[in-house]
């Protein structure tokens, strides 16, 4: 196997079994760091034992059952290069947040809603960043700010036309009213998706998954939901901006590539050759996913039926226990305050 790897087959071809989990296993023996992407739930019971015993720092980011997950803040990597001073690194992973939030994988849509969305979500972030106590930093603020537009437009009505906020909400913030309102609803209905769910919301509170404190050998698991998976999205970009600055190495397994919506970042993955290997059921799906070049980025292509062997399989476990998610005290920004 090289550095990308892109492992192609059919439902019970032995991607998983036959090929993914004796790369995972290498890559323990090795200590590497691992970023797991664990769909069907079948990763983290088969190597916490494993990952134990060499020690490991394992981390889960559960969006199949938020009650038993660690938490993950996606706001709060930008936030930390915000304060070091470092504030057009932070506008960019705004800004790849607010597209993983609020984009579609629908190729004919109109992108206009999903642009402006991702623009006014980069003003109320920075407005947060800029205004807001640190405990205040999470996406539960954004919500609530979303929701205070006459606020919102006084505070607009403060600033300086080339202020980055300004620049970034002003074409909604002054919108007609029909076109204003409609950006928002787009935003409030893909947020909802987030902050209805009252133990998810939670673990976007805190911060157990801090990426920009990463350690050597650290394992990290996301467990899919179709509904929430842009926040895995948002991990895994994170994830792979943290490595670019800090010269780290992680090796991605992402299971199940097409499952997920489309990664912002696996162009950058696939160009710097981080080691990688993913899985589909098929190159047709891959090209539709993204565009017919993607195969071309990918060093080594096999079909699974060839390099699994069936003589060799590692069964699937689920016998490991899962961290209980922790409590954490909901505090919210207050834009009246201003």
């Amino acid at each position: 196997m090289k550095n990308t790897n892109l492992i192609i087959g059919e439902v019970n071809t032995y991607k998983t079994t036959g090929v993914m989990f004796h790369e995972v296993l290498n890559s323990i023996k090795k200590g590497e760091n691992l970023f797991i992407l664990d769909n069907k739930d079948e990763y983290f019971g088969t190597f916490k034992s494993v990952l134990d015993e060499n020690h490991y720092n394992t981390l889960v980011f559960n969006l199949s059952n938020a009650y038993q997950s660690n938490s993950f803040n996606p706001l709060w990597l930008p936030y930390k290069y915000y304060k070091s001073g470092n504030k057009d690194k932070a506008i960019e992973l705004i800004k790849e947040i607010g597209l993983e939030i609020f984009k579609t994988d629908n190729h004919n849509r109109d992108t206009f809603w999903e642009n402006s969305s991702a623009d006014y979500f980069i003003a109320l972030v920075l407005t947060l960043f800029k205004e807001g106590k640190e405990e205040e930093i999470n996406l539960g603020s954004i919500q609530i700010m979303i929701n205070k537009y006459d606020n919102m437009i006084k505070y607009f009505n403060t600033l300086d036309v080339l202020d980055p906020i300004y620049i970034a909400g002003s074409s909604t913030a002054y919108a007609p009213r029909d076109t204003r309102e409609s950006i928002f609803s787009v935003m409030k209905m893909e947020l909802n998706e987030f902050c209805v769910r009252e133990m998810l919301l939670n673990n976007l509170l805190g911060n157990d998954i801090d990426l920009s404190n990463i350690k050597e050998k650290t394992a990290i698991f996301i467990i899919g939901n179709t509904k929430v998976n842009r926040l895995g999205n948002i991990l895994i970009d994170e994830l792979v901006h943290v490595l670019m600055d800090k010269k780290m190495q992680f090796t991605f397994f992402l299971d199940g590539l097409c499952d997920i919506p489309v990664l912002l970042e696996l162009n950058k993955l696939l160009d710097k050759k981080m080691k990688l290997f993913a899985t589909v059921r098929s190159l047709e799906e891959l090209q539709d996913k993204y565009d017919k070049y993607i195969k071309n980025k990918f060093e080594n292509c096999v079909k699974s039926i060839n390099v699994a062997s069936k003589d060799n399989l590692i069964n699937i476990a689920t016998s490991s226990k899962y961290p209980e998610s922790k409590v954490n005290k909901g505090v919210y920004f207050n834009i009246e305050e201003l």
